[in-house]
């Protein structure tokens, strides 16, 4: 334990310390680029020594990935938070508009570090391995998603198979956060609304 004119200065928890540094190198990789920040950045930005990010992280990569699995397991508990019990088709558009809601224009830092990510990833093998699983786990959770919201009968209901759908919803709001600063009139979860809406009009007339 440090200590400061005498008195102990309590040492921050490893926990803490990572937490911060995934922060900092999160603002820095969506504001910079990767290739563009330094780990001395990071921990610069962090508020910590260089060797604070060596006692976390093994290397440049090794944090791009920690942060990269962090941003997917966020992205599924929230996935997994989503549940529509009880909703008639009819309702469907605007419970999804309502559970889409909060990421709107905050998608535009979102997909700049998942661009980031993908961007880094082309020259990484092994980042691009874990990029490419981790998508799948997205869209494996969304699949299920669509399945328990159609009860099985998407393909009947909309016309697409559960996953094709599921894909339908992720490009939107992959595409909403690209063309936000050109676009920006509609937030992605009621552009999703919008297309269920169409889909479903056959069966819900």
């Amino acid at each position: 334990m440090a200590t400061t004119a005498g008195a102990p200065v309590p040492r921050i928890p490893r926990a803490e310390v990572k937490q911060r540094l995934l922060d900092a190198a999160a603002e820095l990789f969506s504001r910079r680029g990767v290739h563009a920040t330094t780990l001395d950045d990071v921990a610069r930005a962090a508020g910590f020594s260089k060797g604070a990010v060596y006692s976390n992280f093994s290397s440049k990569d090794d944090l791009v990935r920690s942060l990269m699995r962090r941003e997917t397991d966020g992205a599924l508990g929230a996935l997994e938070g989503m549940f529509f019990p009880g909703t008639s088709l009819d309702q469907l558009p605007e419970k999804i508009g309502t559970a889409f809601a909060p990421y709107g224009p905050g998608q535009v830092e979102d997909f700049a570090l998942m661009s980031e990510f993908r961007a880094h990833a082309l020259t990484h093998p092994e980042v691009m391995a874990d990029f490419v699983r981790q998508r799948r786990e997205v869209l494996d959770a969304l699949h299920g998603l669509v399945e328990e919201v159609f009860q099985g009968q998407a393909v009947h209901v909309t016309g697409l198979e559960a996953r094709t759908l599921a894909r339908v919803l992720i490009c939107i709001t992959l595409g909403v956060a690209f063309d936000w600063p050109a676009t920006g009139e509609q937030a992605a979860g009621e552009l999703m609304g919008d297309v269920v809406a169409a889909l479903t009009r056959g069966v819900t007339a």
